[in-house]
């Protein structure tokens, strides 16, 4: 083997991991045995220090060396790796480096999910490992979709008003919960007679319900529903309502539940839905 070949992405992380042969003059000390790790100074050919690395030994030609991240530290490896002679191979597809599936992974819980079964497919959409769903609020006007999008990512991202139609665009934040990341979007509330301001809005809605990976559809007590057959389903201003059944929602709680613990209720809705696991 004469070439070499990064594992990880080129944007800056805490670490990158690079895959050559242990070739001699690489290292100060020997590399370790197989499947064993150690700590090395990456050297040039003329016995400069490159980085202190940590030096896995895969296969008898093979280790993986985990270098400092930065842009600067990739460019002074991959020097040195063609001064020693070696060419440099295209990054691995994320089918086969766990490295890079693990430097796409776009939420915690991916991140854990891939250490515990880094040769395995996952039993939900694998595209969610590395991409954020879509889940975009719906319902009347006044349902209080923009409070539920200020509650759940724990800061006020949307106005919220009594005043009906005060969401005219689509409003798109994001939010962590139970280990996964959402792209949340609030719309324009459902209104007859509305301006043309709320009607243009209204169109945005039909539009993002074509993108989102779920619908998630507020129902207000003091107006029809409106909701389209796959929506998620929400009670709204659980407060008022007599207690029942049915997913519940209310920033002020209900029923004995906190404002918290119907949030999680909701959360533990959308992650099924999607197919993700809730567990933690």
């Amino acid at each position: 083997m004469t070439t070499f070949s990064w594992l990880t992405p080129a944007a800056p992380a805490a670490i990158a991991v690079v895959e050559c042969p242990p070739i001699a003059g690489l290292f100060d000390r020997q590399p370790p045995q197989l499947g064993r790790a150690g700590v090395a100074w990456l050297r040039d050919p003329s016995g400069g220090k490159v980085d202190e690395v940590v030096v896995v030994r895969t296969q008898e030609a093979i280790v993986e060396i985990m270098t400092h991240g930065g842009a600067g530290v990739r460019a002074a490896v991959t020097a040195a790796l063609f001064a020693h002679g070696l060419r440099e191979l295209g990054p691995r597809d994320s089918t086969d480096s766990p490295w890079l599936r693990l430097a796409r992974a776009a939420h915690p819980a991916a991140v854990a999910w891939l250490l515990a079964h880094p040769d395995e497919e996952p039993p939900f959409p694998a595209e969610f490992l590395a991409r954020q769903p879509l889940v975009l609020i719906t319902g009347a006007t006044n349902a209080g979709k923009s409070t539920l999008l200020n509650a759940w990512c724990g800061r006020q991202r949307a106005l919220v008003s009594d005043q009906p139609g005060t969401t005219r665009d689509l409003v798109t934040t994001e939010a962590l919960r139970l280990g996964w990341r959402l792209r949340l979007s609030d719309s324009a509330g459902w209104r007859e007679g509305g301006d043309s301001l709320e009607t243009a809005g209204q169109a945005l809605v039909v539009a993002a319900r074509e993108r989102a990976d779920l619908v998630l559809h507020l129902d207000s007590p003091d107006a029809a529903a409106q909701a389209q057959p796959g929506d998620l389903v929400v009670l709204g201003k659980a407060d008022l309502r007599p207690p029942g059944p049915g997913l519940r929602w209310s920033d002020r709680g209900a029923a004995g539940a906190t404002a918290e613990t119907l949030l999680d209720g909701v959360a533990r809705a959308v992650l099924g839905r999607l197919g993700l696991p809730s567990s933690s």
